[in-house]
């Protein structure tokens, strides 16, 4: 028994070491990287969201993801440009008034870019060890392992989790959906149903696109 429980420690300390080499990769490549194109309009979205309880920017995405990128700037300093006409007036000005949120109303662009990526970044390590966790569950350490290492060296997760897009957030709504059902069909009682629901209603709120989980 002791020598299981010290088998199982030292695969959580291996598991723990992959997403520590991860979370370097992606911090050490995103440091001074500049705004890409989705994060013209996803940053002062989200930070719309949350700050003015307003949805009027991005209505194309489901705003959950979003908002997780910009709790930091809830802490920071920032100028909201709101007599702006790409946020008055402006049908789709979400990404000209992007432009002037992060370059001309003199926030600090740098700063806000980095500190909205952090939560992303953090989300995919946090996907990474619930990965490890449900595959360790229903097969075993070395599967779990192998799973966690093809998801935390995959050059497509490195590159998606470091920027405030909604490629990450589809990505944990599928495997919340996906893993939530199975679990349902695996035991069909009350609590898996809700728990299949929550899942589900959480993915939506991650990328429109998930409905495709119905089927």
């Amino acid at each position: 028994m002791q020598v299981m429980h010290k088998m199982k420690k030292i695969q959580s300390f291996f598991a723990a070491s992959i997403l520590t080499l991860m979370g370097i990769l992606m911090f050490g490549s995103v440091w001074n990287d500049s705004a890409i194109m989705d994060e013209l309009p996803h940053i002062p979205a989200g930070y719309s969201y949350l700050a003015k309880g307003d949805y009027r920017l991005n209505p194309e995405h489901p705003p959950l993801i979003k908002m997780i990128a910009t709790i930091p700037l809830l802490f920071l300093k920032i100028n909201f440009p709101d007599a702006s006409p790409h946020w008055t007036r402006d049908i789709n000005g979400q990404w000209d008034f992007g432009r002037e949120f992060l370059y001309r109303a003199g926030n600090d662009a740098d700063r806000i870019i980095f500190w909205s990526r952090v939560p992303v970044i953090l989300l995919a390590l946090f996907a990474g060890w619930f990965l490890f966790a449900y595959v360790r569950k229903r097969f075993s350490d070395g599967v779990a392992l192998l799973t966690l290492g093809m998801y935390a060296l995959s050059p497509t997760i490195i590159a998606h989790s470091r920027f405030v897009t909604t490629d990450l957030g589809a990505m944990v709504g599928f495997l919340l959906g996906i893993f939530g059902f199975i679990e349902f069909l695996k035991n069909p009682n009350g609590k898996n149903t809700i728990i299949a629901g929550l899942c589900f209603g959480t993915a939506l709120l991650l990328k429109f696109s998930l409905i495709l989980l119905l089927p």
